[in-house]
Protein backbone atom coordinates (compact mmCIF):
# COMPACT_ATOMS: atom_id res chain seq x y z
CA UNK A 1 0.00 0.00 0.00
CA UNK A 2 1.38 3.56 -1.38
CA UNK A 3 0.64 5.91 2.05
CA UNK A 4 0.40 9.19 0.27
CA UNK A 5 -2.26 10.31 -2.31
CA UNK A 6 -2.08 10.36 -5.69
CA UNK A 7 -3.42 9.81 -9.27
CA UNK A 8 -3.30 6.96 -11.48
CA UNK A 9 -2.97 6.80 -15.05
CA UNK A 10 -3.45 3.34 -17.21
CA UNK A 11 -2.11 4.35 -20.67
CA UNK A 12 -2.62 1.54 -23.68
CA UNK A 13 -0.57 3.83 -26.15
CA UNK A 14 2.82 5.69 -26.09
CA UNK A 15 0.98 8.69 -26.94
CA UNK A 16 -1.52 8.55 -23.87
CA UNK A 17 1.55 7.75 -21.85
CA UNK A 18 3.21 10.99 -22.91
CA UNK A 19 0.21 12.70 -22.37
CA UNK A 20 -0.59 11.49 -18.71
CA UNK A 21 2.97 12.93 -17.79
CA UNK A 22 2.11 16.26 -19.63
CA UNK A 23 -1.05 16.45 -17.63
CA UNK A 24 0.34 15.31 -14.03
CA UNK A 25 3.63 17.73 -14.58
CA UNK A 26 0.71 20.74 -15.77
CA UNK A 27 -0.87 19.93 -12.42
CA UNK A 28 2.43 20.53 -10.70
CA UNK A 29 2.47 17.01 -9.35
CA UNK A 30 5.57 14.65 -9.38
CA UNK A 31 5.10 11.58 -12.04
CA UNK A 32 6.34 8.12 -11.92
CA UNK A 33 6.02 5.28 -14.19
CA UNK A 34 5.50 2.18 -12.80
CA UNK A 35 5.39 -1.25 -14.07
CA UNK A 36 6.31 -4.16 -11.52
CA UNK A 37 6.04 -1.17 -8.77
CA UNK A 38 7.50 -3.27 -6.45
CA UNK A 39 10.69 -0.87 -5.53
CA UNK A 40 8.53 2.03 -5.66
CA UNK A 41 6.07 0.59 -3.17
CA UNK A 42 8.92 -0.28 -0.94
CA UNK A 43 10.38 3.68 -1.58
CA UNK A 44 7.25 5.22 -0.72
CA UNK A 45 6.25 3.18 2.67
CA UNK A 46 9.60 4.38 3.81
CA UNK A 47 9.10 8.23 2.86
CA UNK A 48 11.81 8.44 0.35
CA UNK A 49 9.45 9.13 -2.50
CA UNK A 50 6.33 10.93 -2.62
CA UNK A 51 5.27 10.79 -6.05
CA UNK A 52 1.73 12.67 -7.08
CA UNK A 53 0.81 10.67 -9.79
CA UNK A 54 1.71 6.80 -11.41
CA UNK A 55 1.94 5.78 -14.80
CA UNK A 56 1.33 2.43 -15.31
CA UNK A 57 2.81 1.41 -18.62
CA UNK A 58 2.10 -2.72 -18.25
CA UNK A 59 -1.01 -2.43 -20.77
CA UNK A 60 1.58 -0.69 -23.33
CA UNK A 61 1.73 -3.23 -26.13
CA UNK A 62 5.24 -1.67 -27.16
CA UNK A 63 6.61 -1.89 -23.38
CA UNK A 64 5.54 -5.87 -23.44
CA UNK A 65 7.52 -6.94 -26.82
CA UNK A 66 9.31 -10.08 -26.52
CA UNK A 67 10.69 -11.38 -29.96
CA UNK A 68 12.97 -10.44 -32.73
CA UNK A 69 12.95 -6.85 -35.13
CA UNK A 70 15.84 -8.04 -38.25
CA UNK A 71 18.78 -8.52 -36.63
CA UNK A 72 17.59 -7.62 -33.10
CA UNK A 73 16.30 -9.58 -30.08
CA UNK A 74 13.71 -7.13 -29.03
CA UNK A 75 13.25 -6.86 -24.95
CA UNK A 76 10.11 -4.71 -23.51
CA UNK A 77 10.56 -2.93 -20.23
CA UNK A 78 7.70 -3.80 -18.63
CA UNK A 79 8.36 -7.77 -19.12
CA UNK A 80 8.96 -9.45 -16.25
CA UNK A 81 12.28 -10.70 -14.77
CA UNK A 82 10.62 -14.14 -15.29
CA UNK A 83 9.65 -13.79 -19.05
CA UNK A 84 13.11 -12.53 -19.84
CA UNK A 85 15.00 -15.63 -17.75
CA UNK A 86 12.82 -18.10 -19.32
CA UNK A 87 12.96 -16.92 -23.08
CA UNK A 88 16.74 -17.71 -23.24
CA UNK A 89 17.17 -16.22 -26.20
CA UNK A 90 20.03 -14.11 -24.44
CA UNK A 91 21.21 -17.05 -22.30
CA UNK A 92 23.62 -14.20 -20.23
CA UNK A 93 20.72 -11.97 -19.69
CA UNK A 94 18.51 -15.21 -18.56
CA UNK A 95 20.88 -15.79 -16.13
CA UNK A 96 21.72 -11.95 -14.99
CA UNK A 97 17.92 -12.24 -14.30
CA UNK A 98 17.66 -14.74 -12.13
CA UNK A 99 18.59 -12.51 -9.07
CA UNK A 100 15.94 -13.52 -6.55
CA UNK A 101 13.16 -16.24 -6.18
CA UNK A 102 10.67 -17.22 -8.96
CA UNK A 103 7.64 -15.31 -7.03
CA UNK A 104 9.14 -12.10 -6.65
CA UNK A 105 10.09 -12.25 -10.27
CA UNK A 106 7.00 -12.19 -11.45
CA UNK A 107 6.57 -8.74 -9.59
CA UNK A 108 9.58 -7.52 -10.74
CA UNK A 109 10.55 -6.06 -14.05
CA UNK A 110 13.15 -5.05 -16.49
CA UNK A 111 13.21 -2.16 -16.68
CA UNK A 112 12.38 -1.51 -13.09
CA UNK A 113 15.83 -3.02 -12.39
CA UNK A 114 17.70 -1.27 -14.68
CA UNK A 115 16.01 2.21 -14.18
CA UNK A 116 15.12 1.71 -10.61
CA UNK A 117 16.92 3.74 -7.69
CA UNK A 118 18.47 0.73 -6.25
CA UNK A 119 22.22 1.16 -7.03
CA UNK A 120 23.17 -2.74 -8.19
CA UNK A 121 20.68 -2.71 -10.93
CA UNK A 122 22.21 -5.97 -12.11
CA UNK A 123 20.05 -6.81 -15.10
CA UNK A 124 21.70 -3.99 -17.14
CA UNK A 125 25.35 -5.95 -17.01
CA UNK A 126 24.21 -8.31 -20.05
CA UNK A 127 23.00 -4.97 -22.23
CA UNK A 128 26.04 -3.01 -21.78
CA UNK A 129 28.22 -5.74 -23.11
CA UNK A 130 26.22 -6.61 -26.13
CA UNK A 131 26.45 -3.45 -28.18
CA UNK A 132 22.39 -2.83 -26.82
CA UNK A 133 20.88 0.24 -28.13
CA UNK A 134 17.31 1.33 -26.32
CA UNK A 135 14.22 2.58 -27.97
CA UNK A 136 12.71 5.81 -25.49
CA UNK A 137 9.72 8.22 -25.97
CA UNK A 138 8.35 11.03 -24.43
CA UNK A 139 6.31 14.07 -24.91
CA UNK A 140 9.20 15.25 -28.08
CA UNK A 141 8.55 11.56 -29.66
CA UNK A 142 10.93 8.48 -29.90
CA UNK A 143 14.21 7.82 -30.43
CA UNK A 144 16.78 5.18 -30.40
CA UNK A 145 20.07 5.32 -29.19
CA UNK A 146 23.35 3.22 -28.14
CA UNK A 147 22.77 2.48 -24.50
CA UNK A 148 26.07 3.48 -23.65
CA UNK A 149 25.08 6.97 -24.79
CA UNK A 150 22.33 6.94 -21.93
CA UNK A 151 23.72 4.99 -19.03
CA UNK A 152 26.40 5.77 -16.78
CA UNK A 153 26.14 4.59 -13.47
CA UNK A 154 22.80 4.74 -13.53
CA UNK A 155 20.14 5.50 -16.20
CA UNK A 156 20.50 9.12 -17.34
CA UNK A 157 17.47 10.56 -19.98
CA UNK A 158 15.02 13.74 -20.49
CA UNK A 159 12.34 14.19 -18.06
CA UNK A 160 9.05 12.84 -18.68
CA UNK A 161 11.10 10.18 -20.88
CA UNK A 162 10.17 6.41 -20.71
CA UNK A 163 12.49 3.58 -21.53
CA UNK A 164 10.26 1.31 -24.15
CA UNK A 165 12.34 -1.30 -25.24
CA UNK A 166 16.20 -2.83 -25.33
CA UNK A 167 17.53 -3.97 -28.75
CA UNK A 168 20.29 -6.43 -28.07
CA UNK A 169 21.99 -7.76 -31.81
CA UNK A 170 21.26 -11.64 -32.23
CA UNK A 171 24.72 -12.18 -33.41
CA UNK A 172 26.16 -11.33 -29.79
CA UNK A 173 23.82 -12.42 -28.13
CA UNK A 174 25.06 -16.17 -28.62
CA UNK A 175 28.16 -15.66 -27.58
CA UNK A 176 30.26 -17.42 -25.08
CA UNK A 177 29.78 -16.36 -21.15
CA UNK A 178 30.39 -16.62 -17.71
CA UNK A 179 28.55 -15.15 -14.87
CA UNK A 180 29.39 -14.92 -11.33
CA UNK A 181 27.26 -13.47 -8.56
CA UNK A 182 28.96 -13.28 -4.28
CA UNK A 183 26.43 -12.28 -1.71
CA UNK A 184 27.30 -12.49 1.86
CA UNK A 185 24.34 -14.23 2.86
CA UNK A 186 21.65 -16.41 1.20
CA UNK A 187 21.87 -16.43 -2.86
CA UNK A 188 18.52 -13.59 -2.94
CA UNK A 189 20.81 -10.91 -0.62
CA UNK A 190 22.09 -7.90 -2.54
CA UNK A 191 25.52 -8.86 -4.15
CA UNK A 192 28.78 -7.99 -3.12
CA UNK A 193 30.26 -8.52 -6.40
CA UNK A 194 27.89 -9.39 -9.47
CA UNK A 195 30.26 -10.15 -12.54
CA UNK A 196 28.97 -10.55 -16.21
CA UNK A 197 32.04 -11.96 -19.26
CA UNK A 198 30.95 -12.19 -22.82
CA UNK A 199 32.88 -13.10 -25.97
CA UNK A 200 32.68 -11.16 -29.04
CA UNK A 201 34.41 -11.93 -32.17
CA UNK A 202 37.42 -13.27 -29.68
CA UNK A 203 37.72 -10.92 -27.38
CA UNK A 204 36.07 -10.95 -24.04
CA UNK A 205 34.00 -8.31 -22.00
CA UNK A 206 33.16 -7.68 -18.95
CA UNK A 207 30.89 -5.87 -16.55
CA UNK A 208 30.52 -5.48 -13.17
CA UNK A 209 28.01 -4.07 -10.15
CA UNK A 210 27.99 -4.20 -6.40
CA UNK A 211 32.08 -4.05 -6.12
CA UNK A 212 32.00 -0.13 -6.97
CA UNK A 213 28.51 0.32 -6.09
CA UNK A 214 27.02 0.91 -9.54
CA UNK A 215 27.46 -1.03 -12.69
CA UNK A 216 30.77 -0.59 -14.61
CA UNK A 217 32.14 -1.50 -17.95
CA UNK A 218 35.72 -0.67 -18.42
CA UNK A 219 37.43 -0.66 -21.54
CA UNK A 220 41.15 -0.39 -19.72
CA UNK A 221 40.38 -3.45 -18.18
CA UNK A 222 38.64 -5.23 -21.03
CA UNK A 223 42.36 -3.93 -22.80
CA UNK A 224 44.37 -5.92 -20.10
CA UNK A 225 42.05 -9.03 -20.42
CA UNK A 226 42.47 -9.19 -24.19
CA UNK A 227 46.22 -8.63 -23.90
CA UNK A 228 47.97 -11.43 -25.15
CA UNK A 229 51.31 -9.83 -24.65
CA UNK A 230 50.11 -10.02 -20.40
CA UNK A 231 50.60 -13.35 -18.81
CA UNK A 232 47.61 -14.46 -18.07
CA UNK A 233 47.97 -14.95 -14.22
CA UNK A 234 48.81 -11.23 -14.12
CA UNK A 235 45.79 -10.18 -16.54
CA UNK A 236 42.80 -10.68 -13.03
CA UNK A 237 44.87 -7.99 -10.80
CA UNK A 238 45.92 -5.60 -13.76
CA UNK A 239 42.47 -5.48 -15.77
CA UNK A 240 41.39 -4.41 -11.79
CA UNK A 241 44.25 -1.96 -11.44
CA UNK A 242 43.25 -0.25 -14.60
CA UNK A 243 39.70 0.85 -13.17
CA UNK A 244 39.96 4.25 -11.58
CA UNK A 245 36.93 3.87 -9.10
CA UNK A 246 37.76 2.88 -5.85
CA UNK A 247 36.35 -0.61 -4.25
CA UNK A 248 33.09 0.11 -2.17
CA UNK A 249 33.29 0.04 1.58
CA UNK A 250 30.16 -0.62 3.77
CA UNK A 251 29.11 -3.16 6.63
CA UNK A 252 28.62 -6.02 4.42
CA UNK A 253 31.51 -6.27 3.37
CA UNK A 254 35.00 -4.31 3.06
CA UNK A 255 36.95 -3.30 -0.40
CA UNK A 256 39.76 -5.49 -0.27
CA UNK A 257 36.99 -8.27 0.20
CA UNK A 258 35.10 -7.27 -2.46
CA UNK A 259 38.52 -6.63 -4.90
CA UNK A 260 39.03 -10.09 -3.89
CA UNK A 261 36.02 -11.97 -5.07
CA UNK A 262 36.24 -9.55 -8.28
CA UNK A 263 39.39 -10.86 -9.11
CA UNK A 264 38.83 -14.75 -8.26
CA UNK A 265 35.71 -13.85 -10.98
CA UNK A 266 38.12 -13.14 -13.35
CA UNK A 267 40.13 -16.21 -13.23
CA UNK A 268 37.18 -18.35 -13.52
CA UNK A 269 35.95 -16.39 -16.56
CA UNK A 270 39.13 -16.45 -17.92
CA UNK A 271 39.59 -20.44 -17.80
CA UNK A 272 36.18 -21.00 -18.64
CA UNK A 273 36.12 -18.77 -21.61
CA UNK A 274 39.30 -20.10 -23.17
CA UNK A 275 41.53 -16.46 -22.67
CA UNK A 276 43.97 -17.90 -19.19
CA UNK A 277 46.70 -18.71 -22.26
Amino acid sequence: MIPNNFIYYRPETLAEAAEAYTAARNEGLEPIYLAGGTEITTFCRDGKITPGALIDIKHIPECRRLDQEGDDLVFGAALTLNEVVESGSYPLLSRAARIVDHTVRNRLTLGGNIAGRLPYREAVLSFLLADCRVRLSGPDGERVVPLSNVFSKRLKIEPGELMIQLLVPKAVASGPWYYCREVRKTRVDYPLVTACFLGINGAIRMAVTGAYGFPLRDPAAEEVLNDSAIASVDKPARALAAISHAFKEDMRGSGPYRGMLLERAIVSALKEMGGSG
